[in-house]
């Protein structure tokens, strides 16, 4: 076995789901809250989101091209904030079956990083006043199979597209403005940069 694997499987994290005996689960629209509510949530709270690294066994990286502040017109991974209720992977799988249409076994989601991430812009108004996030990072090694269902199935992305390794360095070193500086960050760190 590769030390690197041996490493990542004996630092592999563990969620701790706590459930108080009378916490009482309730179903959640999608965007339960009008977009001036919502605002004025993203200036008093901080978010959880948990995204998705979708790749292959062979190091290639699924990417969205978003719409949405605050990645608009730039590449992304795939997630969204936390609905009450929900765990991580609850999260993670629904995100990407919203985003992808792909339907993730979460035994095969895995934790990988926590960030806490201060965005400048957001998609509520006023626009300009960002937002903050504890984002998780899990990932999700694709079979064959799901690679080829993967598809645009919501609004968030404009296209998707895999990228090698090289083909992201490539990218990040020609300073494209398509590529978040959080990108790279997030996908040296999941070991697929």
């Amino acid at each position: 076995m590769p030390c690197e694997n041996r490493r990542e499987r004996l630092l592999k994290p563990v969620i701790h789901e706590l459930v108080d005996d009378d916490f009482t689960p309730r179903d959640v629209p999608d965007f339960g809250l009008s977009v001036p509510e919502y605002g004025r949530t993203m200036d008093n709270i901080v978010q959880a989101n948990v995204d998705v690294v979708i790749h292959t066994g062979e190091g290639q990286v699924l990417l969205g091209y978003r719409n949405d502040l605050p990645l608009r017109d730039m590449f992304w991974i795939f997630g969204g904030r936390m609905k009450p209720g929900e765990t991580m992977t609850d999260t993670a799988a629904r995100v990407v079956h919203r985003e992808l249409g792909l339907k993730v076994e979460q035994d095969r989601l895995i934790v990988d990083n926590i960030y806490n991430i201060r965005w400048a812009t957001r998609n509520a108004p006023p626009e300009e006043r960002g937002y903050q996030t504890i984002l998780t990072i899990m990932k999700y090694e694709c079979t064959e199979e799901e690679v080829e269902s993967v598809a645009t199935a919501d609004v968030t992305h404009e296209w998707i597209r895999w990228h090698s390794p090289t083909e992201l360095r490539e990218l990040h070193t020609s300073d494209s403005d398509k590529l978040h500086p959080f990108l790279p960050i997030i996908l040296k760190n999941a070991g697929l940069y």
